[in-house]
């Protein structure tokens, strides 16, 4: 199994094309479209999506994941092997971070061989590169062989959630479609949250109110909820309506929420 992510855009050829390369080397591959909506040059958004997925794919699963604004350049081509056996292919740029962290790392290649590429162009290494190692990997082609062994990727640099007292401290992962501010916060973090319990979500002097719950209509049209999320992480809503555009809190930008 491939899981496939991107930046690309569902209104683009790109995913196609890329798809047609991977069961071109690999006619039984079964290829799961995780999103190709991933905010354009946010490997920030790519990083968070990427780790709340992957705890749903098997093990023997490979990630191809692509958000590389830095395509062409010195960066390199990675495959990150986890210490589950997961695989994920794509850009050394940061995008593998949250995933390296939280299932530790059991090794890295350098995609050198270029015996597992498709063609050499300058912009299009989703294609040309990480789709064809993929859909090698995932017919059994061992990491060996793909190039030399590194010992070290490139970090993305976030706040980390804390807990100090009653403050829980973190940053904006990224918002959903309908405007949910997904925050960085695990549950293991808030496990003495209770249902009705009044939080105050820091956004500069001004602080909002929000109603800790489980469900979306535990508060009225309007109103914000927080609660955990189906990934295990503290969600900020507004029932009906959209946090983003109530709070102003940008993706990556840092958020408290103080248990009153």
């Amino acid at each position: 199994m491939i899981a496939f992510l991107t930046d690309w855009g569902s209104n683009s050829y790109y995913v196609g094309v890329t798809k047609v390369v991977m069961r071109e080397i690999n006619r039984m591959v079964e290829i799961i479209d995780i999103c190709h909506d991933i905010r354009p040059y946010s490997i920030r958004h790519g990083a968070y999506v990427l780790q709340r997925a992957i705890k749903d794919l098997p093990a023997d699963a490979v990630f191809l994941a692509v958000v590389d604004p830095g395509v062409g350049t010195s960066r390199k081509p990675i495959m990150m092997v986890l210490k589950d056996g997961r695989r994920l292919v794509g850009p050394d740029n940061g995008l593998f971070t949250l995933a390296a962290e939280e299932y530790g790392i059991h090794e890295i290649r350098e995609l050198e061989n270029r015996e597992y590429h498709r063609g050499n162009s300058r912009s299009f290494h989703g294609r040309d590169i990480f789709a064809p190692v993929a859909a090698h990997v995932d017919a059994g082609v061992e990491p060996a062989k793909l190039g030399s062994r590194l010992m070290s990727f490139e970090y993305l640099k976030y706040k980390k959630p804390a807990r100090e007292g009653n403050v829980l401290s973190g940053e904006v992962a990224f918002y959903d479609n309908f405007g949910n501010l997904e925050t960085n916060v695990p549950e293991a973090l808030a496990n003495d949250f209770e249902e009705g319990e009044i939080l105050e979500i820091g956004k500069g002097r001004k602080p909002f109110k929000a109603t800790f719950g489980n469900t979306y209509y535990d508060v009225n049209p309007g109103n914000l909820l927080a609660h955990f999320d189906s990934s295990g992480f503290l969600e900020i809503t507004v029932n009906k309506g959209s946090a983003r555009e109530l709070l102003a809190i940008e993706e990556g930008e840092p958020i408290t929420i103080v248990k009153t």
